[in-house]
């Protein structure tokens, strides 16, 4: 097993330095594990069985993933990005610039489901403003990755929320609620420690030139803010998550052909192939649309398949039996955390972290008697919120990238520390499984 990992993050670290598809580290892990299992004396035929079935289990989360993508290809053609972007820095008080930095990319990242995405239309938005009023960038930034990934991690419509709960088989709805449970004493720490940097690092001067530019964009009518408004409301009165987003889709389509004057077409170019435009201001929300999401779903369906190699041949058993008396020993919460926290920095990749860390730790969990539930909420705090704070970690990486800042913002990330911290300190009890009205993925 060893010299396999070892070939298998040797695989990760060559696609990470020459730039290549993550699918490629995917693929490269999958000819490994198989070979391991020939190695371990299990037939062929066998092995890909076990693969078919790792990659069709991972299809229930491409699924997601496709339909997101078409979210936010059509959320940017609308204008609902950018109408979300222009409110939010019209209400921001120079006095209390940091503050609202990290509010607002708190409601903007719960409203999209995406750390990237609003980093890529909000985030930037906020750090010009930082740099050009005179408030401190880094502070600015750190308060951004804080805001981000409060909505990345308990939005509706985020496919980290949808990864988790199709890997724990549970109901996306009690996920949310439990996951704002552990999020509320750490918010209120956040507000209170960027009020005080706030009054520290005011913004001294505001150009509005951003909002100019927005307003000349996009038409900006009040309309285009309905499949954002969809979104937040329909799985609030639980309402399947698929017709969420359908309904959100078909508001955004209408708006994009109707309110931004496109074309049939182009609207379903959007939908398909994500929002591409290169005049001024319009740059900033290009992306999105089903094909973005393609790269991310082949490399979770070659993930899948060893990860169904694991479970069929049982390769993992040594391993689960070690962390079930680890459990017993420290409990479980602080063994996720050290197990994801090692599965993001080996993988460099939030998403194959999860995966992974979700793999190693199920049985783990059944065998103590805990349900998979806790595991879902154990999940989003531990590994799903380290991985932003792993410099070379994507979900670190790509904000920081993006805005232009350097590994010391994550100084003033407080959001993201103050998670694990509070939940070591603070112990939730186990969930125990209900029933209720469950999401069929399937």
């Amino acid at each position: 097993m060893i010299p396999a990992f070892i070939l298998f993050i040797a695989a990760l670290i060559l696609v990470l330095y020459f730039g290549l598809p993550m699918s490629l580290a995917m693929f490269a892990g999958f000819i490994i594990f198989l070979a391991l299992g020939l190695v371990r004396g299990h037939r062929l035929k066998d092995l890909l069985i076990y693969s078919f079935n790792g990659a069709k289990d991972s299809l229930i989360v491409v699924r997601v993933m496709l339909v997101i993508g078409i979210l936010t290809g059509l959320w940017r053609s609308s204008g609902t990005f950018a109408i979300l972007t222009a409110w939010g820095l019209r209400v921001i008080t120079p006095d209390l610039f940091i503050l609202a930095a990290f509010i607002l990319s708190c409601i903007l990242s719960y409203a999209l489901g995406t750390s990237f995405g609003t980093v890529s239309t909000l985030g930037i938005a906020l750090i010009t403003l930082a740099r050009s009023g005179g408030a401190d960038p880094l502070i600015t930034a750190g308060a951004v990755m804080s805001g981000i990934h409060f909505g990345d991690r308990g939005s509706p419509s985020s496919s980290c929320l949808h990864l988790v709960t199709s890997l724990t088989g549970t109901n996306p709805y009690d996920n949310v609620k439990n996951f704002m449970k552990s999020a509320l004493i750490p918010l209120v720490i956040s507000l209170i420690f960027y009020a005080v940097l706030s009054y520290m690092n005011p913004l001294q001067g505001f150009n509005d030139n951003t909002l100019n530019e927005l307003d000349s964009a996009f038409n900006l009518s009040p309309v285009i803010i309905i499949p954002a408004v969809i979104m937040l409301v329909l799985p609030l009165v639980q309402v399947n998550i698929f017709i969420a987003f359908l309904a959100s889709i078909i508001a955004a389509f209408v708006c994009s052909i109707f309110i931004q004057d496109m074309t049939i077409t182009n609207a379903l170019s959007c939908a398909l192939n994500g929002y591409h435009d290169s005049e001024g201001i319009r740059v900033l929300f290009n992306g999105g649309g089903l094909t973005s999401m393609i790269e991310t779903s082949l490399a979770l369906i070659f993930s899948g398949t060893f990860l169904g190699i694991f479970e069929g041949t049982g390769m993992l058993e040594g391993l689960h039996e070690k962390i079930s008396v680890h459990i017993k020993t420290f409990g479980a919460y602080p063994v996720i955390l050290v197990n994801g926290t090692i599965a993001n920095s080996l993988f460099c990749n939030q998403t194959v972290g999860v995966l992974m860390t979700s793999q190693i730790m199920k049985k783990p969990y059944l065998d103590n008697n805990m349900s998979m539930k806790t595991l879902a909420w154990d999940l989003a705090d531990s590994t799903v919120i380290t991985a932003p704070l792993i410099p070379w970690c994507m979900a670190c990486y790509f904000p920081l990238n993006v805005m232009n800042e350097s590994f010391y913002a994550l100084i003033y990330s407080c959001y993201l520390y103050l998670i694990p911290l509070c939940r070591l300190i603070k112990k939730f009890p186990p969930v125990t499984e209900t029933r209720g009205k469950n999401i069929n993925y399937s």
